[in-house]
């Protein structure tokens, strides 16, 4: 359901737009506080060696001009004890894909409408099959989600200021993620272990920030303590979300290195939201590189930075400013727009902006093409595996 191609809609169409705009969001709102057995949501890994497996996620926001696909088709794997990098500009997806998986995209108007988020559920203890059991978190009603979100799966925004609640104590506020899983931790040990948490994150005095508010912090301090309250859970998961966006160069080497050290102590895996290359060079173990709501290139690190092969790709890397470069040359940018979300052509995305584009181009959307082992590619310059 989307608005003509002219930019315009009549009033008649408007109508019909925000009549299935209400269907819709009815009946994906009623799957989420419907009443489920544990088996009706439960499945299996493809590979147990996989904390997430992401396949052909659809996520959408139902607006007044038409259907936005926010999300549309997104598959991949985040490896246990690993940092998946996920890379793009904005507007591609990456935020509402992590939002997804912590079911906390913005309802009524934004809905996962298809796919599976296959989560492992195996513990240390499971043997045989339980060593493949997964919830599907697509599936999973709000009530049950309330279980793992916080505490498997938690998540890192972007500005601690807006996260952490101005009129509680960073005490408070640390002692709730305990109680909240936990209620029956004894005060005096959910402050002990509130404090120990901030000690981890490398926090100079915690008893004095433990009763400080969030208004009497830096933003490095902040951002240390949003780091504590996702670690408060024991996270099989962490979602970081453009961590230190809001923080100043010094400050920001030295969260990235935290988080770092905390993936290697923890033995958790990292989803690393970023739209700086340089910060994916230095962290991840595996990158992920989005473009207009779809994945047009993963693969291991090395993959990505010695052999980019999307021309996206390749673009992304030349926009990034080089120490070598001339003070007098402009930097690259990527000519041409996005193409509206609403109204997505059939054919590649990325064909108009495109330099090597092809007459196959103007043919349907290119699969994914499996150059070697670890490094695939969405473009029909590689139909036959080779680089071309």
């Amino acid at each position: 359901m989307a608005k003509k191609d002219n930019g315009y809609i009549s009033i008649k169409e408007s109508r019909k737009i925000i009549k299935y705009n209400i269907k819709q969001m009815k009946y994906y709102e009623s799957l989420k506080r419907a009443k489920k057995q544990e088996s009706e949501y439960t499945t299996s890994m493809h590979n147990p060696d996989n904390i997430i497996e992401i396949q052909d996620l659809k996520t959408c926001f139902f607006t007044d001009n038409g259907t936005v696909m926010a999300v549309n088709g997104v598959s991949f794997d985040i490896p246990k004890n690993k940092i998946v990098g996920v890379v793009g500009e904005s507007g591609c997806g990456k935020s509402v894909t992590s939002l997804s998986v912590m079911q906390l995209v913005q309802a009524p108007q934004g809905q996962v409408i298809e796919g599976q988020i296959r989560f492992n559920r195996a513990t240390s203890a499971d043997l045989g099959e339980g060593k493949n059991l997964a919830y599907d978190i697509v599936k999973m009603p709000t009530e049950a989600m309330y279980k793992i979100r916080g505490k498997d799966i938690t998540m890192i925004f972007q500005e601690p200021m807006t996260s952490l609640n101005p009129v509680f104590t960073i005490g408070f506020q640390l002692d709730e993620a305990t109680f909240i899983h936990n209620p029956e931790t004894p005060k005096d040990k959910a402050k002990e272990y509130s404090i120990e948490l901030l000690n981890k994150v490398g926090i100079s005095m915690p008893e004095h920030v433990y009763n400080s508010y969030p208004h009497e912090l830096s933003g490095g301090m902040r951002q240390r303590v949003m780091i504590a309250m996702a670690l408060a859970g024991n996270p099989k998961l962490i979602i970081a979300d453009e961590p230190t966006t809001a923080l100043d160069v010094t400050i920001q080497a030295q969260i990235l290195e935290l988080l770092k050290e905390i993936q290697k102590k923890e033995g958790c895996s990292i989803m690393l939201i970023t739209h700086d290359l340089g910060v994916i060079a230095e962290m991840a173990d595996e990158v992920v590189v989005m473009y207009a709501g779809k994945v047009i290139e993963k693969g291991t690190v090395r993959d990505i930075f010695h052999n980019p092969l999307h021309p996206y790709t390749i673009g992304l890397q030349k926009s990034k400013p080089m120490l070598t470069s001339s003070g007098d040359e402009p930097l690259y940018s990527i000519p041409g727009n996005v193409p509206n979300p609403i109204n997505l052509p059939d054919t590649c995305y990325f064909k108009n902006r495109c330099n090597k584009c092809t007459e196959k181009c103007s043919g349907s959307y290119p699969c994914e093409i499996k150059v070697s082992p670890t490094h695939t590619v969405s473009c029909w310059l590689y139909e036959e595996g080779g680089n071309k």
